[in-house]
């Protein structure tokens, strides 16, 4: 009887070993008739949706493997061994070229044997697995309203400039006056995306930045008419795409390490990111009213100074702004020179990707008007620094994720709305007027301007109480509201009522 159980599974099994060594076989057969007719037509249907090559998914990663099949001297491959990986499976190829064996190297699958990535491709593009990981750079930044600002210079410039770290961006940026200044010159000229529409734009190439004491060369510039106010620039995410890249407010420090053997030392949540178009982009998920949850793709923004906005497209396709949304202000959205009506308020619920759900979550969304009716930028909306702000994130690239530890400011109350006024806690736990969102007449406070109590209670009181801060988020309309702050060393006061 064991005899004959043994047999049945020994018949069982092989039909399942013989699947896999064809999958494997066929999966071979075209990679070679790739390499054979350079053309990545011929491999696009064992393609997996999340393949990619170094930092890049889809589609960018289809564009660079037509670049490695001109440039890589390989014309067959024989598999040397297949074996299970905790996430996939594992072919172990030999590359040759014109008869001369090359060095193994590992080709990832799925299950369905479509392929993730390909070693050898990643490491054409600066990305190897296996070493080890380690620290090149450790970057002091400041925190301003909430934004990452990085001091750096440009080739021989001494003039130090503050470059918002922007994730929002794939590129540096500069305006035409301060590039003038510091001897940026532009060498050509190309249209761009930004937020609502498109323009043009001329390009600076071949620069070299030192941030620190830690240099980029051969960097390219966007010059742009004008550009986000209270900085000198952006610096995009090339650094993330190169580097694995963490972020950390507690101490206000970036740190960039080789891609590699990494291992994260604190405990956090990795949530899944692509890169298919330049910018990282995660899945999220927006419930305008309780029950009424809308799925997105979103960018990961820590250019942009909001929270949460949705795109025109996504706003239009699931109908946000009659799907029983509230608004406590409307305004713009401005991006290098295009504005773009906004709606703002508050969601019942906004989570992205297996982090927890935010209750009560300020949001913005795309009116129509202008180029933002026709805008589409493949994706819908983008996560800004006032809620990314709340984490500590290391954006690794090799591993396809963001991994988020919560910072001190996690459970910081929410911005809010008084009468004309938009409010907020920045890092240091001091509450500040954010921006004027309405007319107001007459002499009033600035933007920036730290609030020191409201109807007597101090901010320090209304950050750590969350009972009284209630009174204040839940105060009916028509609540007046005493807010005192000090201007040149002078206790001043204004009262706002709450609409």
């Amino acid at each position: 009887m064991k005899f004959k159980i043994l047999t049945i599974m020994v018949l069982f099994f092989c039909p399942i070993i013989a699947q896999a060594q064809n999958n494997a076989q066929a999966l071979i057969s075209h990679l070679n008739v790739l390499f054979h007719t350079k053309s990545a037509e011929t491999i696009k249907d064992d393609l997996s949706v999340g393949f990619s090559i170094a930092a890049y998914t889809r589609p960018s990663a289809e564009g660079m493997l037509k670049t490695i099949l001109q440039r890589y001297a390989c014309d067959s491959v024989q598999l040397k061994n297949e074996t299970k990986t905790v996430d996939g499976i594992q072919l172990t190829i030999i590359p040759f070229n014109k008869g001369k064996a090359g060095k193994e190297s590992g080709v990832y699958v799925d299950s369905n044997y479509k392929l993730r990535y390909i070693d050898i491709f990643d490491q054409l593009y600066g990305m190897n697995r296996y070493k080890k990981s380690l620290l090149v750079a450790k970057i002091p930044f400041e925190v301003q309203d909430g934004s990452i600002i990085l001091t750096v210079k440009v080739n021989n410039s001494q003039r130090p400039l503050k470059l918002l770290f922007d994730t929002g961006a794939d590129g540096m940026a500069i305006t035409k006056s301060l590039a003038d200044s510091v001897g940026i010159k532009a060498t050509r000229q190309q249209s761009t995306s930004v937020v609502g529409g498109n323009m043009q734009i001329s390009v600076s190439e071949g620069n070299t930045i030192q941030l620190d004491t830690f240099v980029l060369k051969n960097q390219s510039f966007a010059i742009f008419p004008e550009m986000h106010k209270g900085s000198d620039g952006i610096i995009g995410n090339s650094i993330a795409k190169n580097y694995i890249t963490k972020v950390d407010f507690d101490k206000k420090e970036l740190y960039l390490y080789n891609f590699g053997d990494y291992q994260y030392n604190d405990q956090g949540t990795s949530v899944p990111v692509s890169l298919p178009a330049g910018l990282f982009i995660i899945p999220g998920e927006v419930s305008i009213m309780p029950g009424q949850a809308n799925a997105g793709e979103f960018v990961f923004d820590t250019g942009a100074s909001y929270n949460l906005i949705c795109f025109r497209p996504f706003v239009k396709k699931n109908k946000l702004l009659v799907s029983g949304f509230k608004p406590e202000y409307n305004g713009t959205t401005t991006s290098m020179g295009i504005s773009t009506p906004t709606y703002s308020g508050k969601a019942a619920a906004f989570s992205f990707a297996n982090m927890p759900k935010l209750s009560n979550f300020p949001v913005t969304l795309m009116a129509g008007g202008g180029q933002s009716e026709n805008w589409n930028p493949g994706f819908d909306g983008s996560i800004g620094i006032r809620t990314i702000g709340r984490y500590n994130f290391t954006i690794n690239m090799q591993k396809k994720e963001i991994h988020f530890v919560p910072n001190h400011t996690l459970n910081f109350p929410n911005d809010f709305v008084l009468g004309a006024y938009l409010f907020g806690f920045d890092q240091d736990g001091k509450l500040k007027l954010l921006s004027i969102v309405a007319p107001v007449e007459g002499e009033t406070i600035k933007a920036g301007q730290v609030i020191e109590d409201i109807d007597g209670v101090a901010t320090s009181v209304l950050l750590k109480n969350s009972k009284k801060m209630l009174l204040v988020l839940e105060a009916p309309s028509g609540k007046t509201f005493k807010i005192s702050y000090t201007v040149n060393g002078e206790k001043q006061n204004i009262s706002i009522t709450k609409k």
